[in-house]
């Protein structure tokens, strides 16, 4: 990577920290479009990278980052007791399972259907930012009981999508956890961060062991995860998550996720109309 690169990366890692503390949104949703971008342009970069091995690299380097990011929350949101882990954790083992075959199933896609399915992904985040409501705190309580099924099924579509595009899954786990575990809201973030740290783990390990055989990707890669990009957005997302959900208690974020929520539906909208018609003219 190029010093401005480097400088722009570390950042815009801070940038990305904030925003998932400021408004709630998962780091991998903003990550993604930047690394595609830094790829996409090896002249500035300085990064080389196949164009049919782009989408795979920014995906498993997002998950990377995306586990120290989720430990920090996690441990910060245990010290309230608000991780239910006996949700949590049956939840991860599915999600274990179905990483894997996420990034299988990414390694076989079309690098244009990935970014096709990215675009729908934000476009379901924006959607859901312009919709949701501040949540009052208080009331309710845990859920009696769990079904084990419900849950390991929950944690199986959550690894699944968090490998395949690349973000933690929690876009994907909180109505899960709401509508079909029943958990209360005080504890839906907080469960949904603890699992969110095993599939972003178990999703940038099957990427790394899909890519260790695969030729021509850049140096600093370990599979397909390219160790400069991650290392240098890790502190910033770290401290920057910190440092935004300290800011959230203190401010209204009401038109930060209207601004938010209208860029993540234009930038989808790009990311799946350019992608689209290249999927139908293969299809053809």
């Amino acid at each position: 990577m190029t010093p401005l690169a480097i400088g722009i990366t570390v950042l815009f890692g801070g940038a990305v920290g904030v925003l998932s503390g400021l408004v709630g949104v998962g780091g991998g949703v903003v990550m993604v479009p930047f690394l595609y971008l830094l790829f996409a342009l090896p002249e500035w970069s300085g990064v080389v990278v196949d164009p049919s091995s782009q989408v795979l690299v920014a995906h498993a380097t997002s998950l990377l980052v995306i586990i120290p990011t989720a430990i920090s929350a996690t441990l910060s949101y245990q010290k309230s007791s608000l991780v239910l882990w006996r949700v949590a954790l049956p939840m991860a083992a599915g999600a274990v399972v179905a990483a894997a075959l996420g990034a299988h199933v990414a390694e076989r896609l079309a690098p244009e259907a990935l970014k096709a399915g990215f675009g729908a992904l934000l476009l379901f985040v924006g959607a859901r930012l312009l919709r949701e409501r501040r949540i009052a705190r208080g009331g309710g309580a845990r859920p009696r009981r769990t079904r084990p099924l419900v849950t390991v099924f929950c944690g199986l579509v959550v690894g699944f999508f968090s490998a395949l595009l690349g973000v933690g899954g929690g876009i994907v786990a909180i109505p899960l956890l709401i509508y079909l575990v029943g958990l209360d809201v005080r504890y839906v973030a907080a469960t949904s961060i603890g699992l969110v740290v095993f599939a972003a783990l178990a999703g940038s390990t099957a990427y790394v062991l899909a890519g260790l055989d695969v030729p021509d990707l850049p140096s600093g890669t370990v599979g397909y995860v390219y160790l400069p990009a991650g290392l240098a957005l890790m502190p910033g997302a770290v401290a920057g998550a910190v440092g935004g959900a300290s800011l959230n208690q203190r401010m209204s974020t009401r038109g930060l996720r209207i601004l938010f929520a209208v860029v993540f539906l234009a930038l989808g909208l790009r990311l799946f109309l350019s992608n689209a018609p290249a999927l139908l003219g293969a299809g053809a």
